[in-house]
């Protein structure tokens, strides 16, 4: 890396945080952002360091010399040819300097497989970040502006130019709108980053989209809808499946679902993961190529800009939406320069790659004006299989509409979406005359007839021509994705339809979660509150995560329509449970008034009864709580939202609570004795203290009842409690009753507490009375200090030391005084805890290379002492708190595994930041966001797994911290355990 004077006066000038530390330069190095440039930058150096799945090749289609530098994306246009667009300007320009990027056609006009005619369609364009073709022209993004650009006189070249739109957010140069992207039916959609905040002007009033999200336009309405969410903080990539499904990758590691959130509103949805890549990427492609081999049809390809791979995903439908498998990586590469941003699938059957070809690719870790940034060099690779032929390119323009049509019969993917593309530059009454003609031919005895008809209601939408004859027929079809996407054009001419509501009306109710998925969110867009209504009728089957994250979306888009209706008794949810569920979507006070009304006045099952009252409790005031309390017999969930809302909120009931109390403690069932106990002492009923002690000393009593005496008991009494729990724990033949009296006297006296602790668990029988006996101390600020001071006293066995190491790694807990003392006295040839070092790094992975031992690693990374598994997925096996590692090989280098091991807060994998919150109530919970809105914000708690909804009002503070690995995790391992463990986490690749 260069480190000159040069480079410091410049990072100085332009990066704020460009010298923030010695380690800084070292830093930067090791970062697959900023990398150290190649020495050889040829094409033959790069293609020597690719290393390509069994069964393909791969050879340049473009490169430098065709004025390509710096490409960020591609198209193929009508004619067969390769459209790209490159900035040399990215990240920002260089004061007193024209903007001169441009959008550039490569055409291979020998047909050796190489372009060698290559034509400026546009220059100085200033930053673009993504374009599409359609409608006879390129819409592209440049800032702030959507633009659309023709050629009207054929010498490819613009000569007409609109601003379609502006006000886009250019709040981050790389998160400026992108991924440009046409739905088989002719809507545009691309997306926007965290940082930019959009105000866009339009004929149908001003559309805003605040932070990350994806914008959706109608080019020949003038209409543009948003949706918040969806794929991580940056999304950048959207794709297709042969029904339209729709897909969208985040700039981080995510695979995602976008329908469940194409749903008009500003109410931002946590992401619906389907799938990651290890490491940060962007841009995906789903394959469909006759001149590919079988086995990598239907996957998923996504551009590893950051590992320098082409990763692969097996995409398989599941319930309403998708679940992928990692496969081995297509594509690998050692050059530093080599940066795939964007894949295609081109006219003769190869797969094309776009290569930034850079060593730095980000503008956070390196100043705007590092020296080693590449504005000269850019490649575009093509991917074939080996002894296949590919096929003719075909000239679109020449054909006729009928012969365009029929190319939608027997294409693959791309080339269809190329064919609707030029389909929408022809006359649109002829285009819809001739789509009539050409569905009237269609035999229905051919396998594909009913794809067909939907190719069909495509073309007739991205003309904007509803076609309501041909959508009843695939309303009706067979097959249910064909039933999927009309139900979605409903929607979409829900105004221009006679009774769209009775159309949704049967999908809502079909068979197929997909179809029902569709109908929710088609539902969104019917202006009637009546909607609402029947789109609760999908909570009478099964639902999923996408279905209840699209209900959910959609009872705040419809709010401002069904929520006057109810509060003014107009509008009557046939189901309670329905109702049920939008209330809790709403939340707030200004439901409680609906929630008692019907919880006073009307027969409601079980189930809703149960519902209402646990919205109750968490809306409610202390008399609805009292109200709760009363009506509680036989109802754990009840009492369990007591029990939390005071953790919580820390309301208390009004009234005496004694009876009621009484009552259920005398419950048959243990689990509603044990819960009204503890809401006994926390609440601190002293009436019934002296029932609570006879509970506590009543040996004859079920370990479920004196456990949760034992915790009234401490809240009740205070430090009065301490002698007797300590003599309990000190007689108790039960670990149960011990664990409980420790867990008391945590919050009695913390420092005895530990002292208990340590007696106990140096006499411990099994892992899971370890686990009880350390969980409380690691919940608590000051708990690992004190549990540390009283183990260290004496040396601790080596068994002992791994359960508790199991406890601390499976709850994602590190504290550095605890580690010391789980320790053994002789530490000789244990790596302990380095300091970060780029040496250390490069020689213990080129160890892990050379002698690591895969079989031994496999059996390090299941030991006890780790707990890796408590956290990670490999296949089958392992837990879900953090990145699934099944093909972790394939997309991180040794280099990174080596960081993420040893020292994990350098190495945080997008989606799995978490979360420290503590509460006005006193309350530590750390683990992962699921939710975070102006109202509440929910958490799943990593210690136990539980998920909190914490109202925003109570939130003391909230703070990002970091990776749950614990540090020094692995401080314990020799270095040849160290090594072995990388080596098998290197080799894990699907």
């Amino acid at each position: 890396m260069k480190t000159s004077a040069i480079y410091l006066a410049t990072a100085l000038a332009f990066s704020g945080t460009a010298l923030q530390s010695q380690d800084t330069d070292r830093s930067i190095h090791m970062s697959m952002s900023v990398s150290s440039p190649e020495e050889d930058n040829s094409v033959e150096a790069e293609l020597a360091a690719f290393e390509v799945a069994s069964g393909y090749e791969i050879s340049l289609f473009a490169d430098e010399n065709d004025g390509i530098a710096n490409p960020i994306t591609m198209r193929w246009g009508p004619r067969g040819r390769l459209w790209v667009l490159c900035s040399q300007v990215y990240p920002q320009i260089v004061p007193t300097e024209e903007a001169d990027d441009k959008l550039f056609i490569l055409e291979d006009t020998d047909g050796d497989g190489r372009a060698d005619k290559s034509t400026v369609f546009v220059d100085g364009l200033h930053m673009p970040t993504g374009f599409a073709l359609g409608d006879g022209g390129a819409y592209i993004g440049v800032g702030q502006d959507l633009i659309f650009l023709k050629d009207s006189n054929g010498d490819d070249q613009a000569d007409q130019r609109e601003i379609v739109a502006t006000g886009f957010g250019t709040g981050d140069t790389h998160q400026n709108i992108n991924s440009f992207s046409w739905s088989p039916d002719g809507e545009l959609l691309f997306c926007q980053g965290l940082h930019c905040f959009s105000r866009v002007e339009t004929a149908w009033g001003i559309v805003r989209l605040d932070e990350h999200g994806v914008w959706r336009m109608r080019p020949r309405r003038g209409q543009f809808h948003t949706f918040r969410g969806g794929s991580g903080q940056n999304p950048w990539g959207i794709a297709y499946g042969q029904w339209g499904e729709p897909l969208v990758k985040g700039n981080g590691s995510t695979l995602s679902e976008l329908l469940p959130i194409m749903v008009p509103t500003d109410q931002l949805n946590a992401p619906l993961d389907i799938g990651n890549t290890q490491t940060k990427s962007m841009m995906v492609e789903i394959v469909d190529s006759p001149n590919l081999p079988e086995d990598i049809q239907g996957n998923v390809l996504i551009a590893g800009y950051f590992a320098r791979n082409i990763d692969r995903m097996k995409l398989i439908p599941e319930a309403s939406g998708h679940r992928t498998e990692n496969l081995p990586s297509l594509l690998r590469s050692t050059h530093r320069s080599f940066r795939p941003v964007d894949i295609r699938t081109g006219p003769d059957g190869a797969i094309y790659i776009a290569d930034w070809f850079n060593p730095i690719i980000g503008h956070y870790q390196a100043s705007f004006r590092h020296p080693d940034r590449d504005e000269a060099h850019g490649r575009i690779w093509k991917i074939t299989a080996k002894g296949n032929s590919l096929k003719d390119f075909v000239d679109l323009t020449e054909l006729s509409i009928s012969g365009l049509l029929d190319r939608l019969k027997t294409e693959p993917l791309r080339e269809r979406e190329r064919t609707r593309e030029e389909l929408s530059s022809r006359d649109s009454d002829k285009v819809i005359r001739a789509i009539k003609t050409w569905v009237n031919q269609l035999s229905s005895q051919d396998s594909r007839y009913e794809h067909h008809l939907y190719e069909a209601l495509c073309v007739s939408a991205w003309h904007e021509a509803v076609n309501e004859s041909l959508l009843l027929r695939l309303l009706g079809a067979q097959s249910a994705r064909a039933r999927a996407f009309a139900t979605r054009l409903v929607g979409r001419w829900q105004d221009r339809l006679p009774n769209p509501m009775a159309l949704l009306e049967r999908s809502i109710a079909d068979a197929d979660p997909r179809v029902r998925l569709e109908a929710i969110v088609a539902l969104s867009y019917l202006p009637d509150p009546e909607v609402m209504v029947l789109a609760t009728q999908a909570l009478d089957r099964p639902i999923d995560r996408f279905i209840q994250a699209a209900l959910t979306q959609t009872s705040h888009a419809l709010k401002p329509l069904w929520w006057p209706a109810v509060t003014e008794g107009e509008l009557k949810f046939g189901n309670s449970k329905h109702l049920a569920f939008v209330l809790r979507q709403t939340g707030g006070t200004e439901a409680l008034e609906v929630v008692r009304s019907l919880l006073e006045n009307q027969e409601l099952d079980s189930e809703t009864e149960i519902g209402l009252m646990t919205l109750l409790v968490e809306i409610g005031n202390p008399a609805d709580l009292f109200w709760a309390l009363a009506q509680a017999d036989g109802k754990a969930s009840v009492l369990e939202s007591l029990l939390e809302d005071f953790e919580i909120r820390g309301k208390r009931p009004v009234g005496d609570l004694a009876p009621a109390l009484n009552r259920l403690i005398d419950s048959e069932k243990p689990e509603i004795g044990a819960l009204a106990i503890r809401l006994a002492g926390v609440w601190k009923v002293e009436g019934l203290t002296n029932r609570i002690y006879k509970l506590v000393t009543d040996i004859h009593s079920s370990d479920l009842l004196r456990s949760a005496a034992i915790f009234a008991f401490g809240k009740l009494k205070g430090h009065e409690a301490i002698d007797t729990v300590v003599s309990l724990a000190s007689a108790a033949t039960s670990p149960t009753i011990r664990s409980a009296a420790v867990e008391v006297l945590c919050d009695l006296n913390l420092s005895l507490a530990a002292k208990l602790a340590n007696e106990l668990l140096r006499n411990a029988s099994s892992k899971e009375e370890v686990r009880d006996l350390v969980t409380p101390f690691i919940g608590l600020t000051k708990g690992p200090d004190q549990l540390a001071n009283a183990l260290e006293k004496e040396a601790i066995a080596p068994e002992l030391a791994t359960r508790i190491r199991s406890v601390l790694g499976a709850a994602g807990r590190f504290h550095a005084k605890l580690d010391r003392a789980l320790r053994p006295a002789d530490q000789t040839g244990l790596v302990g805890m380095p300091d970060f070092s780029e040496a250390f790094v490069g020689a213990l992975s080129s160890e892990a290379k050379q002698y690591g031992d895969v079989a031994n690693g496999a059996r390090i990374y299941a030991s006890a002492s780790l707990s890796c598994t408590a956290c990670h997925k490999i296949g089958n096996k392992g837990g879900f708190l953090g990145p699934e590692l099944s093909a972790v090989g394939s997309g991180v280098p040794v280099e990174l595994l080596v960081e993420a091991i040893l020292w994990p807060q350098r190495q945080i994998k997008e989606g799995y930041v978490s979360t420290s919150i503590a509460t006005k109530s006193g309350r530590a919970i750390s683990g992962y966001l699921q939710n975070n809105d102006k109202r509440n914000i929910v958490i799943r708690d990593a210690a136990t797994g539980v998920t909190h909804t914490i109202p925003a009002g109570q939130v003391l503070t909230k703070e990002d911290a970091g990776s749950l690995m614990p540090p020094g995790l692995t401080s314990g391992l020799t270095r040849s355990e160290l090594r072995d463990l990388i080596r098998y986490l290197s080799e894990l690749k699907g």
